[in-house]
């Protein structure tokens, strides 16, 4: 690798934990290890685990919330602890309670996903590290991976020496460099994340490491650095039979103009217009075609 990291993430995220950059200026060989030899792989890896950690500043999930936040984040209708408001009121900034309520016993359906089978478990095994590594299973399956012992001892994960291995084993075990390779950030979140919570920060992320890592010969902007890619070569063969305006490239990446093409196409049948090309926006493109054809 021909770019520095620890300066690219220093100059970004300046007030990180010393763990963390401790952890970069050690990491070059996992970074290898794990084949992230590329600056849009490091790009793409980077900007998860800053929006992750806040910054690189935050080593575990922060259970202090307010009401509101209780809310916002687990309330009815945003996760499965369907927290109601008159719980947020008698829970909000009881951290130990909190961790129970969502990720615990307090939630059979979570608790289970997660390998939190005792009291406490969901506090004790809250996000934790890089990519916020959550719940006891997860917890001892990336220990197995890495040979350490982070279900009996969490706090290794933030480790400098170790803080890196369960978030790159995460990483290669999701095959995100493949989706790195074509600047799909929609699915590398999707499978850190569960879903595309904080997505648009994360490009932000994204668009401000990657100048800082890109040779001076690299294209400006992650997209045009990509791969082409089919799927999204059908996609705007799709949009442009069914009239984009103006036509679209058909050459597999997916940038300003595709997604605007997109959001124009959303506008017009009536779904949410963000410029992704998700479940919804692929079965209605399905529908107009079926129609025309």
């Amino acid at each position: 690798m021909d770019w520095n990291t620890l300066d690219a993430v220093s100059r970004i995220a300046g007030n990180g934990n010393a763990k963390y950059l401790e952890a970069i200026r050690q990491g070059n060989a996992l970074f290898h290890e794990h084949d992230i030899i590329t600056p849009l792989r490091m790009a793409h890896f980077l900007a998860q685990a800053l929006h992750e950690t806040g910054g690189f500043t935050v080593l575990r999930e922060n259970m202090n919330y307010s009401a509101a936040r209780l809310m916002a984040i687990f309330g009815v209708n945003h996760h499965s602890a369907a927290v109601t408001a008159a719980e947020a009121e008698r829970l909000a900034h009881q951290p130990e309670a909190i961790g129970d309520r969502v990720y615990g016993i307090g939630n059979p359906r979570k608790a289970r996903e997660l390998g939190n089978n005792q009291p406490g478990d969901g506090f004790r095994f809250r996000g934790n590290g890089v990519l916020q590594t959550t719940g006891r299973g997860n917890h001892r399956r990336m220990g197995e991976a890495c040979g350490l012992d982070f279900e009996g001892n969490p706090e290794l994960v933030t480790a400098p020496e170790h803080a890196l291995k369960p978030a790159l084993q995460e990483w290669t075990q999701n095959k995100l460099n493949v989706a790195a390779d074509k600047n799909d950030i929609r699915t590398i979140t999707l499978r850190i994340n569960g879903g595309l919570i904080g997505l648009s920060e994360r490009e932000a992320w994204l668009n401000k490491i990657w100048p800082l890592l890109k040779s001076d010969d690299q294209l400006a902007e992650p997209w045009e650095a990509a791969a082409a890619d089919k799927k999204i070569k059908m996609l705007q063969k799709n949009l442009n039979t069914l009239g984009a305006d103006p036509a679209l490239d058909v050459d597999g990446r997916y940038g300003p103009s595709t997604r605007q093409a997109v959001k124009a196409f959303q506008t017009a049948v009536g779904i949410i217009a963000d410029g992704i090309a998700g479940p919804v926006t692929e079965a209605a493109i399905k529908l107009r075609l079926n129609t025309l054809r």
